[in-house]
């Protein structure tokens, strides 16, 4: 992984505005609100504020390629570079979980369960992943096998 995929994810001009115009917070229409702090003004009297803007495909496409690998090994070397000293970084290691089921588990039946829930149970939602780790081998795959082997209704035997 590059020491440096933070600022490739991070160091992107951010979406929105800053704060809204002085003249603006002058003529608002709310009742005591030039007795509440500036951000708040700002979030009240204009149409838009900042929202974060990263770009998390250099992410993604780092977890593509490591599929078939252990998993161990491969968030062995996000953490390498992702350490938890800066608040930057950790924020990088939470959107793991937006791309990769890591928390499977193997119920006492044998079926494949997340957060408690069996997957591929019918009427259940789970946030689409692209990747998953597998928990019998901790090898990183693509979801598409999961898919394949819960619709042909096996319990984790033919991947």
């Amino acid at each position: 992984m590059r020491d440096d995929m933070f600022k490739v994810i991070v160091e992107r001009p951010r979406w929105g505005a800053s704060h809204a115009a002085s003249p603006k917070l002058k003529r608002m229409s709310h009742a005591g609100a030039q007795h509440i702090g500036l951000k708040r003004h700002a979030r009240i009297g204009s149409r838009y504020t900042k929202t974060l803007n990263e770009n998390l495909a250099p992410l993604l496409r780092y977890l593509r390629r490591q599929r078939g690998r252990n998993w161990d090994a491969v968030f062995s070397e996000i953490c390498a570079s992702l350490d938890t000293g800066s608040t930057v970084k950790m924020h990088v290691r939470e959107h793991i979980e937006d791309f990769v089921l890591t928390r499977i588990s193997i119920g006492r039946r044998g079926e494949w369960m997340f957060e408690g829930q069996v997957l591929g149970r019918k009427g259940q939602w789970f946030r689409r992943r692209e990747l998953f780790v597998d928990p019998r081998d901790g090898i990183l795959k693509d979801m598409a096998v999961l898919e394949a082997m819960l619709a042909t209704g096996g319990r984790g035997s033919a991947l």
